[in-house]
């Protein structure tokens, strides 16, 4: 496995921040589907305070786009006087045209959610997180024999 670093030939397009670009070989494209770069992204930021994001795909629900409503008020009262059981009959059609729709939508999603371990309070970590924390910097995979939770501030 190797890596290469370039600058950027279209010039200065993020602003801020890095691009990860990979290639993959053609053994390797499970890698692709969103359930795994999530769970990649989690294991290896877990304790990382930078936000790292995911393009996914939802679907969400979309209303019917509506026609102009100024006729059909006028047509409205027309039929007010001729027929009621018509109108009911119309108004059914109308609310099931009005059925919300599908769409699909691309949003970036946040993986990196949880605050790093050394910024919050001792209370709030249990022991397991602790056991993590000390398995992914040790790169162990046996417990911690002990812990200890502190905070320091220095100029």
């Amino acid at each position: 496995a190797s890596f290469t670093v370039v600058d950027d030939p279209r010039g200065n397009t993020l602003g801020r921040g890095s691009r990860v670009t990979l290639h993959l070989k053609e053994d390797a494209h499970d890698y692709l589907s969103e359930d795994k770069l999530k769970e990649s992204a989690k294991k290896y930021s877990q304790f990382i305070q930078f936000p790292i994001y995911v393009k996914v795909q939802k679907e969400v629900d979309v209303e019917a786009e509506e026609d102009d409503d100024d006729d059909d008020d006028k047509e409205d009262e027309e039929e007010k006087k001729d027929d009621v059981e018509t109108k009911d009959e119309e108004e059914k059609e109308e609310e099931e045209e009005k059925k919300p729709k599908k769409k699909t939508v691309f949003e970036w999603e946040q993986v990196n959610t949880q605050k790093a371990i050394w910024l919050r309070a001792k209370e709030d970590v249990t022991e397991e997180e602790y056991n993590e924390f000390y398995k992914s910097i040790s790169k162990d995979y046996l417990d911690p024999l002990a812990y200890t939770h502190f905070n320091a501030e220095g100029e």
